[in-house]
């Protein structure tokens, strides 16, 4: 199973937790990643290409887990081929990378 594949397994229809509550993924697909409105924004929707940047900048130990989501979005979107007003939406993106980071040997073992 690729990438794309098990972060769709790790997103759709499922609730992410962040510091204030949880975001909603409405949508996971090969293209984009949807988040339900919540109290703090609208809906959200990121292309699947940034979230890949991001977890792999986890990945390859560029970003870690101890770093807040600002610091998180300085250190990525330096090198992003990405607007960086996408990396605006860095709670979203930092919830996905510690979603990643708990569950990515669960996912894997499923496929």
């Amino acid at each position: 199973m690729n990438l794309v594949s098990l972060i769709i397994l790790l997103l759709n229809q499922k609730e992410i937790a962040h510091k204030r509550g949880v975001y909603f993924c409405e949508i996971a697909d090969q293209a984009v990643v949807v988040f339900r409105e919540s109290e703090t924004t609208g809906r959200v929707m990121l292309p699947m290409d940034l979230v890949l940047e991001w977890i792999q900048a986890y990945e390859f130990s560029l970003i870690n887990l101890d770093q807040t989501a600002r610091e998180m979005r300085d250190i990525v979107s330096k090198a992003s081929r990405w607007a960086s007003f996408q990396h605006g939406f860095e709670t979203h993106l930092h919830s996905i990378v510690e979603a990643w980071a708990k569950n990515k040997f669960v996912t894997q073992n499923e496929s």
